[in-house]
């Protein structure tokens, strides 16, 4: 009898460990939520980056405009309205995400909607570390483009 609670009591912690797909897809909605809040310091939370690292672009963004905007670590690290303020509903769906042992890649794809009911869809390409049991976005490339 022993034996057998014993084996179920194992059994069920299986059941409930997170893969690493689980783990890094809720690292990426926590990232979206904080943002959406316009939580900078909650946003970088689920970041690795070096803070003084001026030369390379962890965040690179074409924007529904056409325009083209990007943060460096030292960028990410000093400026606080960065991320901006979202006013939308924002949804993100269709995730395909790779891993290979301490490092993944996400992509997916957002949808932003205005109060007014106007919708922007963007694709991200996220690539992830994993530090210690946690994953930690390491660059976010993201493009906006008019659905079809």
């Amino acid at each position: 009898m022993k034996n057998l609670l014993f084996a179920l009591l194992i059994g069920s912690g299986s059941l409930f460990a997170q893969t690493n797909d689980d783990a890094i897809k809720a690292t990426l909605l926590a990232e979206a939520k904080a943002l959406k809040a316009h939580q900078p310091s909650e946003v970088r939370k689920h970041w690795s980056f070096d803070p003084k690292d001026t030369k390379h672009t962890i965040v690179s963004v074409n924007l529904p405009d056409g325009s083209y905007t990007f943060r460096t670590g030292a960028d990410f690290t000093n400026d606080n309205t960065f991320p901006p303020a979202m006013p939308l509903r924002v949804s993100n769906a269709d995730f395909q995400i790779k891993s290979a042992g301490n490092f993944a890649s996400a992509n997916y794809q957002t949808t932003y909607t205005t109060p007014d009911g106007k919708a922007v869809k963007a694709h991200r390409v996220v690539l992830l570390e994993k530090k210690g049991n946690e994953w930690k976005i390491t660059s976010i490339s993201e493009h906006y483009y008019s659905p079809k």
